[in-house]
């Protein structure tokens, strides 16, 4: 008989090998629901964070909005100080355009409103939410540096040919002559003007006249121009004109010096005279006294910090630059750039024609006409002296050449300013080729709006804003516009008539060849016949507002 194995031993195996498949198939399951769950929680987490990020990015064209608002009457400086950006009462450490923005939810324990939500009933763990801080990368509202440049001379000599400009001068008719003389500031260049707290006080140098003999007449005004170069926190140039007034002065007598303006703009920075006119007692001297306030920055920073469900959170950085002109208007009311061979300026037979400086929004004069060259200035004034025409000029005309900004100091940089114009212009619709007639010309109310007329341009009725022609700019009639015109065809302004219309702003004629911009600029020419009573006049705010158009791109962002 075959004898049976006995396997009692191996009772139970079957149920160990069940139970330890049982527990691998446990472990797959258990690991492929953690997975699940984690994979569910990432994407829930992705998805917030998309949110908050969004949230960032509405924070930073909010921001932009805010500047862009002419009705709202802010600049970089008021957006990046503490006082003028936030609401009056919040106390928070940083500029946060509170003025302009309504801060409308308070966490909880915190000790005042810190973000503004974008979804009704707002709740942190669902909701989305922004907050923005402007600052100033430049720091430019700290110090300011300048410096009198001691070659060129202040006084117009024309007693000499040819006629000088000279630090020294002798008026009066010898024997009974004085000299009169300008010493610059004791410390030039004057740096780190500290102006952290808005302005200070400072000196552009000091007139000096000697006691002379007898009584001395001056039988016309003498110019002078003292010449204030800032070199800190940016480069730009602005002179300080002015005359010394005709006139019998004994020896008791003042010699009285009469500055064009009162006050004097520089990158946003307000230069104030002390006093205006400046009297000086012969063999005395005079210190010209000066108050300037903190320069605009030309960029700022938004740091805007975007808040998704879940407690995601998002922070972006934006540059954003003022515009294409960096702070840097044209120098004067009617500004003609260019060669004197071929230069036109016909300023209207009417008697009731004005040229006019005086700002329309402050108490700061500039010049009515400015060119770039001594000749063309002459041309303008033979014109203005000439006894067929009776304009009203308030505001001398200039010489400018030192005080052109960078987007006029030679054909190819305004070129490419103005190629940068027709670009925004394309994108907005308002781009008009050659033949095209524009169907409006901006608006006029608030001076806002671009329209680029690429050639010949015939233009009656009212516009505003900023308007370009590379061609021939004709003006019929009475036109009214508010803003910034830029004329670079080689024909430049010809106006038929004035009616009662006014031109409120700045007026740039630059004429040059695109296709041969190493050439330079060509004369200019504007030529009004007749005039009827219309009126040039400079009005900062218009160029302000006009200036919307190109203004507060963003130069980068960066997450944070």
């Amino acid at each position: 008989m075959r004898k049976e194995k006995n396997r009692k031993g191996e009772k139970g195996a079957a149920l160990v090998m069940v139970v330890m498949i049982t527990l691998l198939l446990l472990a797959a399951v258990g690991g492929l629901l953690l997975e699940v769950t984690m994979n569910t929680a990432n994407v829930t987490d992705a998805t917030a964070e998309l949110q908050a990020y969004n949230a960032a990015e509405s924070g930073i064209q909010s921001a932009i909005n805010v500047l862009r608002d002419p009705a709202n009457q802010t600049n970089f400086r008021k957006a990046v100080t503490l006082s003028t950006s936030n609401a009056d009462g919040d106390t928070t450490p940083v500029a946060r355009l509170s003025r302009w923005m309504n801060y409308n939810y308070t966490p909880s324990g915190a000790p005042r409103a810190d973000r503004i939500t974008l979804n009704s009933g707002y709740q942190p763990k669902s909701g989305y939410a922004f907050a923005v801080e402007v600052t100033d990368p430049d720091n430019t509202g700290e110090i300011i540096s300048f410096q009198i440049p001691t070659t060129g001379g202040v006084f117009y000599d024309g007693s000499v040919t040819p006629s000088q400009w000279r630090n020294s001068i002798t008026i009066g008719t010898a024997p009974n002559t004085a000299t009169v003389t300008y010493n610059p500031p004791a410390t030039n260049p004057v740096n780190n003007l500290d102006v952290s707290s808005g302005s200070a006080n400072s000196n552009f140098g000091r007139f000096s006249v000697t006691s002379g003999n007898g009584t001395i007449n001056i039988t016309e005004d003498i110019r002078f121009k003292i010449t204030v170069k800032m070199i800190a926190p940016y480069t730009a140039t602005k002179e300080i004109r002015g005359w010394i007034k005709y006139g019998s002065y004994s020896t008791s007598a003042q010699i009285q010096f009469d500055f064009d303006s009162p006050v004097y703009q520089l990158m946003g920075s307000r230069i104030t005279l002390g006093s205006n006119p400046m009297k000086i007692s012969r063999g005395s001297d005079g210190t010209i006294s000066a108050n300037l306030t903190q320069a605009e920055p030309y960029r700022v920073v938004v740091r805007a910090t975007g808040y998704g469900p879940r407690g995601a959170k998002k922070v972006l950085e934006a540059t954003v630059q003022k515009n294409f002109f960096n702070g840097l208007s044209a120098p004067a009311t009617l500004t003609l750039i260019g060669k004197k061979d071929g230069f036109v300026f016909n300023a209207g037979s009417s008697q009731n024609v004005t040229y006019s400086g005086d700002d329309v929004h402050s108490n700061v004069v500039i010049p009515s006409i400015g060119t770039d060259n001594d000749d063309n200035l002459t041309s303008v004034f033979d014109m203005l002296d000439g006894r067929s025409r009776k304009a009203d000029i308030f505001g001398p005309p200039a010489n400018v050449a030192a005080e052109i900004p960078f987007w006029l100091e030679s054909a190819t940089n305004l070129n490419m300013t103005i190629e940068s114009l027709k670009t925004v212009a394309k994108a907005s619709g308002r781009y008009f080729p050659s033949g095209q007639a524009p169907s409006n010309w901006g608006n006029n109310a608030n001076a806002t709006g671009i329209t680029f007329v690429d050639g010949d341009a015939s233009f009656s009725g009212s516009g505003g804003g900023i308007l370009i022609v590379t061609g021939k700019l004709t003006l019929r009639g009475g036109v009214d516009f508010n803003g910034l015109i830029i004329v670079t065809g080689a024909a430049g302004l010809d106006r038929k008539g004035g009616g009662n219309g006014i031109l409120q702003g700045n007026t740039v004629i630059a004429p040059y060849n695109p296709n041969n911009l190493a050439a330079g600029f060509l004369a200019p020419k504007y030529d009004i016949s007749g005039g009827g009573t219309s009126e040039i006049i400079y009005n900062s705010s218009s160029v302000a507002n006009g200036m919307t158009a190109v203004s507060n791109f963003v130069l980068g962002v960066a997450e944070k």
